[in-house]
């Protein structure tokens, strides 16, 4: 759970450009409260759509025996499919993820259908990227955001740009850390984080032996 509340989060964009800070966001919630609130909320997104460590797992995916749907969680960003599916005719099955009312359903896009019953006693195995609430993303990451939306709330609201290059200084820095505490969490090095290709390059087992000569 990250320290940094949303409150303390908006107040950071609304002291950026030189503005008064507020004591809650409802009962003095106006205009510029609301821009550095939808701020936060856009640089939230975007700072959660290449995959966290608490954002990101693997999951079985079912298809509906009854209708032949596969319904996704209502928080999902992305996925990928980790257990290829086929056509009858071997060309691999693309995917996406598909709105249907309050819900969301795994798309065939090669067949431009949600219908699934073919594949119902296949593993679909899938890598899911999904939403997490402010509160549940780390402090690091919490603090990456809100340099990235008070930047921008400045430029929008007083357009300094003395102001934009200090806060452009303070955005990279705190994204380096976000990203770098994310990168620790996920325990992963460049190689870890490349194809199994490579992973196999990097550590197949070696037979090479050295001989000593006189």
């Amino acid at each position: 759970m990250g320290a940094i509340t949303r409150i303390d989060a908006v107040n950071q964009c609304l002291l950026a450009a030189g503005e008064a800070i507020v004591s809650d966001l409802e009962n003095q919630s106006g205009v510029d409260t609301s821009i550095a609130e939808y701020l936060l909320n856009q640089y939230t997104d975007d700072f959660q759509f290449r995959g966290l460590a608490n954002n990101e797992y693997k999951k079985v995916l079912t298809v509906n025996p009854t209708d032949g749907l596969v319904h996704l969680p209502t928080t999902i960003i992305s996925l990928d499919l980790l257990s290829p599916l086929l056509t009858p005719d071997g060309e691999i099955i693309r995917v996406s993820v598909k709105r249907n009312g309050d819900s969301f359903l795994l798309w065939d896009v090669t067949n431009q259908t949600s219908d699934f019953s073919a594949h119902s006693s296949s593993e679909i195995v899938a890598k899911l990227i999904v939403s997490v609430i402010w509160e549940d993303i780390d402090t690091p990451g919490q603090r990456a955001i809100v340099s990235s939306a008070a930047r921008r709330y400045q430029m929008i609201t007083q357009g300094d740009g003395a102001a934009d290059a200090y806060l452009a200084q303070e955005e990279q820095i705190y994204n380096m850390k976000g990203k770098a505490r994310d990168i620790e969490s996920k325990r992963r090095t460049i190689w870890d984080a490349s194809s199994q290709e490579t992973r196999r390059a990097v550590y197949r087992p070696s037979n090479h032996r050295t001989w000593r000569g006189r």
